[in-house]
């Protein structure tokens, strides 16, 4: 079994080989994404990837797609607190959509929490 997961026809597959490899990147995780032929294609969170202001997500969703290869779409969760990247892979639009249906309350519901929890400092 690899580490490398898709999501396709509502269910998940695994992946034979990684759709992200270095490449030479040296671990740069966009560029390995740009080298894969993927371009941002929206965040939960404004902020960038090594920007820290106090206004983060507890935990940030970003998609990444490509177009003429599957998986077309790169699904990133981000962890606030430990910096951790985590990524799935949907194979196509309605995939990648069925995906943010169910991830998305999760990503709202811990900005909600946060933002209730917030001293006007920054995170807790």
């Amino acid at each position: 079994m690899s580490d490398w997961l898709m999501f396709q026809d509502g269910r998940w597959v695994f992946l034979d080989e990684d759709p992200v490899p270095d490449a030479g990147a040296d671990g740069d995780w966009i560029a390995m994404l740009k080298a894969a032929g993927f371009s941002k294609w929206f965040a939960s969170s404004t902020r960038s990837r090594n920007q820290v202001s106090g206004d983060e997500l507890p935990l940030d969703l970003r998609v990444y797609n490509r177009h003429g290869t599957v998986p077309r779409f790169a699904v990133d969760l981000v962890g606030y607190d430990s910096g951790e990247t985590l990524t799935a892979y949907a194979a196509a639009l309605p995939d990648v959509m069925e995906l943010l249906a169910r991830w998305a309350p999760a990503v709202h519901a811990l900005a909600a929490a946060d933002l209730l929890t917030r001293d006007g400092r920054g995170r807790p």
